[in-house]
Parts: C-alpha cells; structure tokens; sequence
C-alpha cells in the first residue's frame, strides 16, 4: 500500500484552513526559501488572505492528498498571458515525489488555458532542489538578477520561463524522464472548486 498512488487535488483556500497555512509558511524549512524569510505575524496573513479573496490575478491552492492539506500552489498575474508560480509542500511525510506532482499540475493548469502564452517562475539561486527540478522540466532559464544575502551570502534570484506550448509537445517526454508513476499519477491530479 505504500507505494499506491494517493490522489491528488488542489481546491482553493478555505478560511478554515488558515492558520494550518500560516503554521508552515512560518516554519524554519519553508522560511528559508522565501524572499521575505521573516516570521509572518497571524493579523498579517489574515490581511494577506482578505486582499487574496478580492484579487482575481491570484489564485491559492491547497494541495490535498488523498484529501490531507501537505502544501500550497499560487499562481499571480493570472490577468495576464503570463503568470507566475510557486508553492510548497507544508508537511513532510508525504507520497515521494510529491513535488513533483506540483510541477506537473502547475503546468497543466496553466497549459490548458489558452489564455495562458508562458509560464513565469522564481527561485532563489541556493534553492537547489527547486532549480533542479525546473532543468528536469525543461524550463528557460531567462535571466538572474541580485537577491541579497542570506546567512551572511549573496545569493540571486533565477528566473524561469515556460512556453505552454512547449509543455504541450513536451509532456509526454518529460515523463517519460520520471518514474512511471508519474504518468499514472499526473492523469489523476484535480483542481477542485471552493466549498
């Protein structure tokens, strides 16, 4: 059974879910990849999540396994033909591979809507286990530009790019790179509604 494909869905932010999502963004494993690596105060995601509700561009997610909350994807400037995403997986004892499972939905989602030309992502230049992850994708690196010190070093910021089309022509190849229960695994992945 532990090696079973879990189910995997992403539905948006629920109220009831907030102070879980505060919990992990504050812990010290996700802090320490974030731009902001300061601790969140609780009135200060609350703020955050009334702005979330009323923005359109920005669309959170909590990523389910076989329905237990274990991370988070966002996506902004979803008005444009070109957002951008991150995202986190909050707990640890996860299904292996779940990350990967959030690069997959990331592009899915966002290349199923034609809106969509490019997807945009950031990732500061000591996250190597992010970096990594967009080479095995494929992603453009597109630029690096200064992102300040951390823990006494400079580190940058890497910017990468996704031409969705790419990604349609590409899928079948890149998951063929993966274990082959990420085939399976990404034709069941379901972004569910609010509720």
């Amino acid at each position: 059974m532990k090696n079973a494909i879990p189910a995997h869905a992403f539905k948006p932010l629920q109220k009831d879910q907030l102070k879980l999502v505060w919990q992990w963004r504050n812990s010290a494993r996700i802090r320490q990849n974030m731009h902001n690596d300061s601790p969140v105060k609780w009135y200060e995601h609350c703020v955050w999540f009334e702005k979330l509700q009323e923005d359109p561009s920005r669309h959170f997610y909590v990523f389910l396994q076989n329905q237990r909350p274990i991370g988070v994807l966002n996506f902004s400037d979803m008005h444009t033909a070109t957002p951008d995403w991150g995202c986190y997986l909050g707990e640890t004892n996860v299904w292996p591979g779940s990350g990967i499972i959030l690069e997959l939905a990331a592009l899915d989602f966002t290349a199923s809507q034609d809106q969509f030309s490019h997807l945009l992502a950031q990732v500061l230049s000591f996250n190597q286990a992010a970096n990594k992850m967009h080479k095995v994708f494929e992603y453009e690196q597109v630029s690096r530009t200064k992102g300040g010190q951390r823990n006494g070093l400079d580190y940058d910021i890497l910017h990468y790019s996704y031409a969705l089309q790419q990604w349609r022509q590409k899928r079948e190849k890149v998951l063929k790179k993966l274990p082959k229960n990420f085939a399976q695994a990404s034709s069941q992945i379901e972004f569910l509604e609010a509720g």
